[in-house]
């Protein structure tokens, strides 16, 4: 088009990163006005456009010759709490110049130049040719931080005293060793305690906090690190909530002799911050309207009425967890009968092994039944010797298998409840998983995975989490860390309210009868302030030779001397006139005095 008023123009695209390592030092400040000159360069001549990038990017102003409307845009800017991903920041700014034809394209990166901002796994990108890439590089030669980089902690309590363990993982991200780190903890605005730490340059210590009170409800935790030169980061939030124990059954058959739920009472009622109040019950001595009192409930191996049956069914169905195990009590024809509409499986013949035995395997370690044996692996060990063999429902999911290839757990959602069978026992009968160390930890996060509501103490920026509906349904009001309302309305369901946590800090959730508190931490990545070799990543980016990125990236800094230089000549210039002004009103001075004695 010749009527295009960029056609034979040099055009510019000037990315400015306002992620959250720019906050160090005075990074930002200088980014904001080498920006500022770099605008005023154009003259006015020059068609610019202004894009701010951290992990995602936004475009300021497209193609303008108003630098005026330019340099307020570059001010206005304000640092950001995102992570860096200069990849589709780059791949914005190459889309934008196919908006003009300017035959002299420019695209101007005004960075830290981050390592942790280029994903080495994500697909190699190029820019065309004729795009000219200027790197300006704000990072200082040195740099210094440390952060809490992670922090393992048991969100729920059911007692006063939190006798888990808070375990922090604390990273000296600098060059230099550093013997005086201190690390504060704080709950509810109170100091609980001080921590003193040596950690060797680049390398990870951990700190521990345990034996702490809680107050009823939510409790607001934070890990300071003081001294450090980098303050953006030096804040980790986190929250424990303490509330009441859960409502467990166990229904079982009726015996003789020592109860079939022994191992099972054992496991949920042995230790501290217990989730259960269990209680046990047979099968006959259940009412089956009282199921609307627990919110979980393990049927061991034992048969039940169709009565019982269909209340299981709705207990299910309204948001309770049930467990299944099928032992020498369950018959499959009666179960598939009773329990087929809504257990994971159809139940076959038992297969006795007679004297053999098989091992559980091909085990979902992502699953969070069996997440804590993730590392270990040692469920491999517990042998099993008779099962019911089984085929899941299409619905179903298969989360372990025994060796030989038959299910062992089997899990199956049912609108806003879940149903896991186990086609062995429970008890000693059929296996020796009660006998193993292993048996609790398991039967624990079975019960734990279907009656605790997923609660997590912290998430990281970016993130999106659920605000819990109040006892009405209606979503509560929620209001960010520095104190704006929330005006998103976006729903699950069942009426939770979705937030997505954009800054540092605790979420504040308001319900008409009590207040709760969201925890959102930076993404760490970003606490790590190594810079990316700026030569190799200009010939990656232009497909160039390294003699001519690491020409490119020389004019980085070239620039920036350049623009002091720049600065230095005005500064001369503004004391030159201020010189003048002073020499001329002297001068006219005199003259007045003289024409006043003459």
């Amino acid at each position: 088009d010749k009527n295009d008023p960029a056609r034979g123009e040099r055009a510019n695209v000037i990315l400015l990163d306002t992620s959250f390592s720019m906050r160090y030092g005075k990074r930002f400040e200088q980014m904001k006005s080498r920006a500022q000159a770099l605008i005023d360069e154009g003259r006015g001549n020059e068609p610019t456009a202004l894009v701010s990038f951290g992990s995602g990017y936004e475009v300021l102003s497209r193609f303008s010759k108003d630098t005026t409307k330019l340099r307020a845009l570059a001010d206005n800017l304000q640092a950001g709490w995102s992570g860096t991903d200069y990849t589709q920041a780059l791949r914005g700014a190459a889309e934008l110049f196919k908006e003009v034809k300017a035959g002299n394209k420019r695209l101007i990166v005004l960075s830290d130049f981050q390592a942790a901002g280029v994903n080495p796994a994500e697909a190699r990108f190029q820019l065309d040719p004729a795009i000219k890439f200027v790197p300006i590089d704000l990072s200082e030669a040195e740099s210094s931080n440390v952060a809490v980089t992670d922090l393992a902690a048991q969100p729920l309590i059911y007692q006063q005293k939190y006798s888990d363990k808070l375990t922090a993982r604390v990273t000296n991200f600098s060059d230099g060793n550093n013997d005086s780190v201190r690390v504060v903890f704080n709950l509810n605005d109170r100091v609980v305690e001080k921590r003193e730490l040596k950690i060797a340059a680049h390398d990870v210590a951990t700190v521990e906090f345990t034996d702490f009170n809680l107050n009823e409800g939510i409790n607001r935790g934070t890990l300071q690190i003081e001294g450090d030169a980098f303050a953006a980061d030096n804040t980790f939030y986190f929250t424990l909530r303490r509330t009441e124990q859960l409502k467990a059954l166990v229904i079982e058959t009726a015996s003789r002799g020592r109860s079939e739920s022994f191992y099972l009472r054992n496991a949920l009622t042995t230790g501290e911050n217990l989730p259960f109040d269990l209680s046990i019950k047979t099968a006959g001595a259940i009412n089956p309207n009282e199921l609307t009192n627990y919110k979980v409930v393990v049927l061991n191996d034992a048969a039940v009425s169709n009565a019982l049956a269909e209340s299981l069914k709705k207990f299910v169905e309204n948001g309770g967890g049930l467990v299944i195990a099928a032992g020498p009590h369950t018959e499959a024809s009666a179960f598939n009968s009773t329990l087929g509409a809504f257990a994971p499986a159809q139940l076959e013949n038992v297969n006795n092994l007679r004297g053999e035995y098989v091992t559980l395997a091909d085990i979902k370690t992502e699953h969070p039944v069996f997440e804590v044996f993730r590392q270990s692996g040692r469920l491999a060990s517990s042998r099993v010797f008779s099962y019911h063999r089984a085929v899941p429902v299409t619905a179903a999911a298969t989360l372990a298998r025994f060796e030989d290839g038959a299910p062992a757990l089997i899990e199956r959602n049912l609108s806003s409840g879940k149903v896991l069978l186990f086609t062995s026992t429970f008890d000693a009968g059929w296996n020796d998983l009660p006998l193993s160390p292993l048996y609790l930890p398991l039967i624990r996060q079975m019960t734990r995975y279907l009656g605790e509501r997923e609660e997590r103490a912290w998430h990281v920026i970016g993130e999106a989490f659920a605000a819990p509906a109040a006892a009405n349904r209606e979503p509560p009001a929620v209001d960010s860390p520095n104190g704006e309302r929330l005006t998103e309305r976006n729903l699950t369901a069942t009426g939770d309210l979705i937030v997505n946590g954009r800054e540092p800090g605790y979420y504040r959730l308001r319900y008409p009868d009590t207040t709760s508190f969201t925890a959102v931490n930076l993404d760490r990545k970003e606490s790590d302030l190594t810079k990316l070799d700026l030569t190799e990543f200009t010939a990656r980016l232009t497909g160039g030779e390294s003699k001519d990125a690491a020409t490119a990236a020389a004019e980085s800094k070239l620039s920036k001397e350049e623009l002091e230089s720049q600065q230095r000549v005005w500064w001369m210039l503004l004391i030159a006139a201020l010189l003048l002004f002073v020499a001329e009103a002297f001068i006219a001075r005199r003259i007045k005095m003289a024409k006043m004695i003459g």
